[in-house]
């Protein structure tokens, strides 16, 4: 079975406002004889679920949700769910966790004032003679409607460049910077019908920038800044709620639905 992404809408979001989203944890309770508490953790139980409201679908939109739920044969499949209020990059608040891919004459320092008034960002140096990245690859489709961004600064005025590439194609876009913090932002889509997507900051040999808060979306626009640890806005277990996918129509070519997908922590 090839893989399964929910998908995303011609206006190049996922959802529409006003949507919700609930994380529900269970704690198990066991009351003893002398009246005592012992109280644990249930993680198995934890589940995040989402409700969509979707409205004036076209009738293409209309036909790629219930393709979706066709393959899924509802909620018997999983599928991978972009979450649109959340950050899709993992350790987005440690560029020197592993799951960063860093090119080796990149030198990187922590604990550096970012822009939000903390300690958060991070210093990064190419002390090669070449072009180095810092990076990260995402099991996601290349063809989807991303907004790729980070908060930057230089020394002095300098360019900095974010790539989005997959297999068959890449975008690279310069950005100049200079000594106050700036939100630098690459958007679009690749034409790659693959399910692999990096994105990277670029720098120059010599160069050094000071970096914080990078985030992708599954939208145009960038949001505001969500730092993530282990967990991120890509679900790769999520599942219809429902067996059964009801769609209404409010006008010619006009439909609406509204869909309950949930995922266990």
């Amino acid at each position: 079975m090839p893989d399964l992404f929910f998908p995303q809408l011609s206006s190049g979001a996922v959802a529409q406002f006003p949507f919700s989203k609930q994380r529900t944890l269970r704690t198990i309770q066991n009351v003893l004889g002398d009246g005592s508490i012992l109280l644990s953790p249930d993680p198995k139980a934890s589940r995040t679920t989402w409700v969509l409201n979707l409205d004036e679908l076209s009738p293409a939109e209309t036909q790629a949700i219930q393709a979706h739920f066709a393959a899924c044969v509802g909620p018997l499949r999983a599928f991978t769910f972009l979450d649109p209020s959340d950050n899709m990059l993992t350790f987005s608040s440690d560029l020197t966790n592993s799951v960063w891919s860093v090119s080796p004459n990149l030198q990187i320092g922590q604990s550096v004032a970012d822009p939000f008034g903390g300690s958060t960002a991070f210093s990064v140096t190419n002390a090669g003679q070449t072009p180095q990245t810092l990076g990260q690859a995402l099991a996601v489709p290349a063809n989807y409607q991303y907004c790729f961004s980070v908060y930057v600064r230089a020394f002095g005025n300098s360019d900095v460049i974010l790539n989005r590439r997959a297999a068959g194609d890449a975008s690279s876009t310069s950005f100049a910077c200079g000594i106050s913090w700036s939100r630098i932002v690459s958007t679009g889509r690749l034409n790659d019908a693959g399910t692999a997507l990096t994105v990277e900051i670029q720098l120059q040999p010599g160069q050094s920038l000071q970096l914080c808060g990078p985030q992708l979306e599954p939208q145009i626009e960038p949001s505001r800044y969500r730092p993530t640890a282990s967990r991120s806005g890509v679900y790769a277990n999520a599942h219809w709620a429902s067996n059964q996918l009801w769609i209404s129509a409010d006008a010619p070519n006009s439909l609406a639905t509204t869909l309950t997908i949930e995922c266990a922590l």
